[in-house]
């Protein structure tokens, strides 16, 4: 396209003989060309009529060369919008101040503007929401013309799909472009091309999208809504974490409240009078107040009391008919008004079990009775050397065992020279597993990392006054209700948990 004194000249809607009289126009010293506006010459080269800059011309703005597939389809264009009625094309129209250049402007009537802007090479999405946008700010509708749809785009932009890229095969005739069939998201579904531009030219079409502009806006207004909903989110997380340490605070507060006071109302039961009773193990006994009712309970122990509340305690063999025997024979004896603490079964697997108020049936948790220090707890039954019954039963001879046979020392067993790597190798590897595994010094530290966190974690549950631990420290047992657990996971018995009512049920551990 050029310009000769104001009129746009199209190199290829000219006859081939006022294209070649074209040099010999009055004015032909005053063509210029559309993008620049310096001086041009017309050429035509292998049958192709163009123009091109004046010999001699310098210019700073880039000329892009068109393949013949991007002609082809801007005639294409330029014949499909000339055909529909009330529309027509211009092929390069460009702004007063060549901010743009349309490569086909279809121009209604009524002054609607529609630029046609066939893009068959890679472009960003930044680049049509620019170009797109620049379009809209003079009050033209950008369409796109492009092979294959862009619908990865955040910003929908209204667009034709082609199928028709640079190295695809030209048509014997443009007009056979507009009768290829895609997936037109105009139509939402597949027509073809000539379908869609024709769509676009109605009159009662519109982009419900609005404008690149509005929808980035809209993009940014909704990110936003996002951060704060997440912000809030993680406000409200924090502000239960907090509530949730606060609660678990002001529960151990209260529980070391009720526990010094279960302390206090202990005391020794008194012996002045009542010798403690004949029994093959020593007991030890304290009276303790039901903190629900108040009510006065004798409590005992077989396992001599040191005070101290890091200790577990879990009663056991007090279950025995024989022991509660022992107990009975001391409160008849001392012929007085306490009652024996009842049995109560706890609930899970296993057979155990903790005092209970007789009167009010509730529980009397296990770190209370290990708070009681030595001063609170008496003998109430004890076994003499001197006493034949009791001797009988603490020093009873063992029965003799048969001989041993002796056994067959073990063979030695030879050095062997199978390395570790080797699929015979038995027995531990020099290097643990999990340094031999890693790739790289990050991965030690994070895995040394994780070892000393595992190894707090079991130091803070085997120093729990609630928790007793077996002799191989991997397992332990809730004092309160007689659960067991592994390792550290304490589950319902964490925070105490295991005491809310209506957690404690069958088949938990």
């Amino acid at each position: 396209m050029a310009y000769l004194n104001g009129d746009r000249v199209d190199a290829t809607q000219m006859a081939h003989d006022p294209w070649r009289a074209l040099v010999n126009h009055p004015l032909y010293m005053d063509l210029v060309l559309l993008e620049c506006g310096l001086r041009a010459s017309r050429v035509t080269r292998r049958g192709r009529q163009f123009f091109k800059h004046y010999p001699g011309v310098e210019c700073s703005v880039e000329h892009k060369s068109e393949s013949d597939q991007h002609l082809a389809m801007k005639r294409a264009l330029q014949d499909r919008i000339n055909a529909v009625p009330g529309w027509r094309a211009e092929v390069e129209h460009a702004h007063p101040q060549r901010a743009w250049i349309a490569d086909v402007m279809a121009i209604h009537t009524t002054g609607r503007r529609l630029a046609f802007e066939v893009q068959l090479s890679p472009q960003s999405e930044d680049e049509y929401v620019y170009r797109s946008q620049r379009y809209v700010h003079d009050g033209v509708g950008p369409v796109w013309v492009v092979p294959y749809d862009h619908d990865e785009f955040r910003v929908k932009l209204l667009m034709i799909v082609t199928g028709f890229g640079k190295t695809s095969d030209l048509p014997e005739a443009p007009a056979k472009l507009m009768d290829r069939a895609q997936y037109q998201p105009v139509l939402g579904k597949s027509g073809h091309v000539g379908r869609a531009v024709d769509a676009v030219l109605h009159p009662s079409f519109r982009w419900s999208y609005g404008t690149p502009q509005h929808q980035l806006e809209e993009i940014a207004r909704r990110a936003e809504i996002r951060a704060k909903a997440a912000a809030e989110h993680l406000e409200r997380i924090e502000q239960a974490e907090e509530a949730k340490r606060i609660a678990a605070e002001n529960a151990a507060a209260v529980a070391a409240e009720v526990t010094a006071r279960f302390v206090d109302a202990a005391a020794a039961p008194g012996i002045t009078d009542v010798p403690p009773v004949l029994s093959s193990r020593r007991i030890w006994a304290s009276d303790v107040r039901c903190m629900k009712s108040g009510h006065p309970v004798l409590i005992w122990l077989l396992t001599e009391p040191t005070g101290q509340k890091s200790g577990n305690w879990m009663p056991r063999a007090e279950n025995f008919e024989n022991v509660r025997a022992h107990v009975d024979s001391w409160l008849s004896a001392a012929g007085r008004g306490l009652a024996r603490a009842g049995i109560y079964r706890l609930q899970g697997p296993g057979n155990r079990s903790a005092f209970a108020c007789p009167i009010c049936e509730d529980v009397i948790k296990g770190r209370w009775i290990t708070a009681l220090p030595p001063a609170k707890w008496s003998v109430i039954a004890e076994g003499g050397a001197t006493n034949p019954e009791a001797g009988e039963v603490l020093h009873r001879r063992q029965p003799a065992q048969p001989p041993k046979t002796p056994t067959k020392p073990p063979t030695a067993v030879q050095p062997s020279n199978v390395s570790e790597g080797d699929y015979l190798f038995i027995g531990p590897k020099r290097t643990p597993f999990w340094i031999s595994e890693t790739t790289n010094g990050q991965e030690i530290a994070e895995r040394q990392a994780a070892k000393a966190a595992r190894a707090a974690r079991m130091h803070e549950i085997t120093n729990n006054p609630r928790y007793r631990a077996s002799p191989n420290g991997f397992r332990f047992e809730c004092t309160d209700c007689g659960g067991m657990f592994e390792d550290d996971n304490e589950g319902i018995h964490a925070n105490a948990r295991c005491l809310i009512h209506g957690t404690r049920s069958s088949g938990w551990q």
